[in-house]
């Protein structure tokens, strides 16, 4: 293989092969029959570098998925907000919130409403998890949808589910990171409620 061309090209298909093994060592499950499914179908159009390209988008999305999550549990909104376009949206039960001032202003609100009903009781542990996460990415664009789940400690001892829905988000690349452009909360599950809630209740984590 003296041709440096052809040792180039070797090397860099081996490099990039090895990494999309990697990829796929640490997903399981239906992930992992995703990206072979991803893999197989970009081997009929899309270049290694596409899909490499691809793969490394749709790592960032799933963590800022779940920085979202953390954030949200911390009540940290000031870096809750970063994680959405300068002209992001946040459609939530009581309307759509445009832009990081009207995001960070609501969801602080609601924090210090749970916190001031929280008052005078006994510190309860919670847990917000996310699940179901699928991603599509085009270009500098992108969809995702996801499901979270908060869970709550009742007087007993004993953990329930307080809420739980879809978050259905678009995504856009800006100034070469991923930003939420709009967040879509849907819920379908609410302690307490009988039907479709007009408002969360105070037991969920934050409400969205």
């Amino acid at each position: 293989m003296n041709n440096p061309l052809r040792k180039w090209t070797f090397e860099y298909t081996t490099i990039a092969g090895l990494m999309l093994t990697a990829q796929l060592a640490c997903t399981s499950g239906a992930n992992a029959a995703q990206w072979t499914a991803f893999i197989a179908a970009g081997a009929e159009g899309l270049s290694i570098e596409a899909r490499l390209q691809a793969l490394q988008d749709e790592s960032e999305i799933r963590r800022l998925l779940d920085d979202y999550m953390g954030l949200l549990g911390s009540r940290d909104w000031d870096n809750y907000v970063e994680l959405f376009a300068q002209d992001g949206e946040l459609d939530i039960v009581e309307g759509v919130l445009k832009g990081h001032d009207a995001i960070r202003t609501r969801m602080a609100n609601a924090s210090a409403r749970m916190a001031n009903a929280r008052q005078g009781q006994p510190q309860r542990q919670s847990a917000d998890l996310l699940s179901n996460i699928y991603v599509k990415v085009d270009g500098d664009t992108a969809t995702a949808r996801s499901r979270f789940t908060f869970l709550g400690e009742d007087a007993d001892g004993r953990f329930r589910v307080t809420g739980s829905g879809m978050y259905l988000d678009t995504l856009t690349r800006e100034d070469g990171r991923w930003k939420i452009k709009r967040r879509s909360v849907q819920w379908d599950l609410l302690a307490g409620a009988a039907s479709t809630p007009a408002t969360p209740n105070t037991t969920t984590s934050t409400t969205n």
